[in-house]
């Protein structure tokens, strides 16, 4: 999406950052003209002049991309292909830090030593200024205190000078992914610009050290017969990885693993090194896929099939437009990714199906990925486990829990939620809204009368474990999670808005910060909800919503958390009821719901729900039971108005999505 542009937004780091992704995801040089727009966006309130003096500028006084001898710019790094690794510099880099999340903690010291064919060329060390209390247990850890790091540089100062000293080398670590996240992040923060990639030696002893039963830093080195230098120290550390490094570099090159490039695919990472010399015309898929077939590419939504010589599928993606995602193709550049290698040459014959919108071909595309297992089809082979939350209200006293098993059971689901973090979220703001049990302990009268526990004393449990109170007596707060939940009790979420907002004042922003999101999952979460309670209570649905054409909206039909039919329809009476007639006619003769609700089904449900969320939101958006008989024409006249009168509520002529 473009957007405009602000010059004060712009940093040396910011620019050098745009440029160095866009190379790395194009992978072939680029002249300015061709940079600019990627890296500023819609260029508007400056000359076009100035941002490419900005672009040039900064590019210039950068070591990590360079100039081609045409002009265009490219990365250093592509140079090193083909190279021996023992003739590479490489910058085995170390870090040590408050904690392990990059959002919440800091980085106290960074370590780097540049070393190459087994020997050290140069290191560089210094503390980093945490702007914080360091907590005790880290300075056991580390033995890194206050009065180490109380007159050290900023991250803001020590990364600048981490990155010049590391230049265009690659980086190389011990489990790089946390060094790297803890300063990638920093960067962004302080608008500079740190390598996002590198060589994980935990990766190479999986392949080279299979033997080798945990990869521990110091427990791989002994294995190894490497020296392990001072622990948990960011220069002792860097210097057991370099020689861990160097053994495992032998032990590839017995295996005939010379080159970087060669290295970096048999570990099957998506590492840009050496992928090509700079200035060199990188080839497209128009030398492998038959230019006739473009002639009968159809401009609608749909799926479309790949399959090779032997017509086994080997690819299976979706558009909006098959025309233009399929002619794409045709220009994308071999070699785009790795995991992508070797597609456009084996495709042999493409077959396309018409489909009746964008979310239809998105559930089509899912659903063939499983049944086909494409070999380049990497992401949707598998059903995820979706948690939810359950509520077992044929008990007495129903705790809320969460849960990836669905059954018609007659419990109440709520989900699905993308992540187990995000139901323990909510199901931590349930039992601080709501005063429901939480234990698994037998209740009386099946069991004797015991001491409450600390949650009844604090007013967070009726404890019906001393058998004061009935299953009556607590089922309106169950109730009331229910209708939660449910978001039919406005009164609740607005409370927990008032209380983000209160919080915010208070300049306790962490806090707000959780309720922000808490907030955001709940209506994630209510459109799933009502989906799987359509699967599981055997209820249809009509969800409505206004459509980005003009004077239309979004009409769907759900059943048992299956998407039947959507239409974009024109917002009066007349056709509103007439698409109606039709959708009902279908609904009437579909089948009987499952007797479980399997992963196909929760997988719909996920897609459906995250769909509708992102293309509507939770005050224009509609929900419709449909009646249990079908066949009662009172019934459906009253459902029928129900919605027409809800549509004109919503206006869509003037809503703007």
């Amino acid at each position: 999406m473009s957007h405009t542009s602000d010059s004060s937004a712009f940093t040396f780091g910011t620019i050098v950052r745009k440029v160095r992704a866009e190379l790395a995801r194009l992978q072939f040089p680029l002249e300015s003209e061709e940079l600019v727009s990627s890296v500023f966006g819609k260029i508007s309130g400056a000359p076009a002049d100035l941002w490419m003096t900005m672009l040039n500028n900064a590019l210039e006084q950068s070591e990590v991309v360079i100039k081609t001898p045409d002009g265009r710019w490219a990365l250093p790094e592509w140079n090193l292909s083909g190279a021996d690794v023992v003739e590479i510099e490489f910058a085995v880099v170390d870090i040590e830090t408050t904690g392990l999340s990059a959002h919440r903690d800091a980085i106290l010291e960074i370590g780097v030593m540049i070393v190459r064919g087994g020997e050290q060329i140069d290191s560089f060390q210094t503390y980093v200024r945490p702007e914080r209390k360091i907590p005790e247990f880290i300075t056991q850890f580390t033995g890194i205190t206050h009065e180490m790091t109380q007159h050290a540089p900023s991250i803001a100062e020590a990364l600048p000078a981490a990155q010049k000293f590391i230049g265009i080398r690659p980086v190389v670590g011990h489990n790089v992914s946390f060094d790297l996240g803890f300063l990638t992040y920093a960067a962004e923060l302080n608008h500079w610009y740190f390598p996002a990639e590198g060589l994980d030696t935990i990766a190479m002893a999986r392949r080279f050290a299979p033997d080798c039963r945990r990869y521990k830093l110091e427990i791989l080195a002994r294995f190894l017969g490497v020296t392990v230098h001072q622990q948990h120290r960011a220069m002792g550390d860097v210097a057991t990885t370099a020689g861990v490094f160097f053994t495992l570099l032998e032990l590839a090159r017995a295996e005939g693993i010379h080159t970087l490039d060669e290295l970096t695919a048999e570990l099957n990472m998506n590492i840009s090194f050496g992928r090509l010399q700079p200035g060199a015309a990188r080839p497209t898929g128009k030398l492998y896929l038959n230019p006739a077939w473009r002639q009968h590419f159809p401009e609608s939504p749909g799926v479309y099939i790949m399959r090779n010589e032997i017509g086994e599928i080997i690819y299976i993606g979706k558009a909006k437009n098959l025309k233009n995602r399929l002619q794409s193709y045709y220009s994308h550049p071999l070699g785009y990714t790795r995991k992508m290698d070797g597609l456009l040459q084996n495709v042999k014959s493409i077959e396309t199906v018409i489909l009746g919108s964008e979310l239809e071909a998105l559930l089509t595309e899912s659903r063939l990925i499983k049944e086909h297992q494409p070999r380049y089809n990497v992401q949707l082979r598998n059903y995820e486990e979706y948690p939810f939350i359950k509520i077992d209200v044929t008990a007495d006293f129903p705790r809320v829990y969460a849960t990836k098993q669905i059954s018609a059971d007659g419990g109440k689901y709520f989900g699905p939620f993308n992540s187990r973090r995000a139901v323990d979220a909510t199901i931590d703001v349930i039992q601080k809204l709501f005063a429901i049990r939480t234990c698994t302990r037998s209740l009386p009268p099946r069991a004797k009368p015991s001491d409450a526990c600390l949650r009844f004393h604090m007013g967070r449990c009726p404890a019906p474990c001393r058998g004061n109170i009935s299953p009556a007596e607590y089922r309106p707060v169950i109730q009331d999670v229910i209708e939660f939940l449910a978001n039919s009790r406005n009164d609740m979420m607005d409370a927990l808005r008032q209380k983000m907002w209160d919080a915010a004042e208070a300049d306790d922003f962490e806090k707000a910060a959780a309720l922000r999101d808490i907030i955001q999952n709940v209506d994630r979460v209510l459109l799933g909800q009502k989906l799987i309670t359509g699967a599981v209570e055997a209820n249809n649905l009509c969800i409505v919503y206004p459509s980005a054409q003009a004077s239309h909206v979004e009409l769907f039909l759900v059943r048992h958390g299956r998407l039947i039919e959507q239409r974009a329809v024109f917002a009066d009476e007349q056709s509103v009821r007439q698409t109606l007639n039709e959708l009902l006619m279908r609904a009437e003769w579909l089948a009987p719901r499952p007797a479980k609700i399997g992963k196909a089904e929760v997988d719909q449900i996920s897609i459906i729900s995250r769909w509708i969320h992102q293309h509507s939101d939770e005050f224009g958006r509609r929900f419709f039971t449909l009646p249990d008989d079908l066949t009662d024409e009172a019934a459906l006249e009253t459902f029928r108005a129900a919605l027409i009168a809800e549509i004109c509520a919503i206006n869509p002529t003037d809503a703007q999505l």
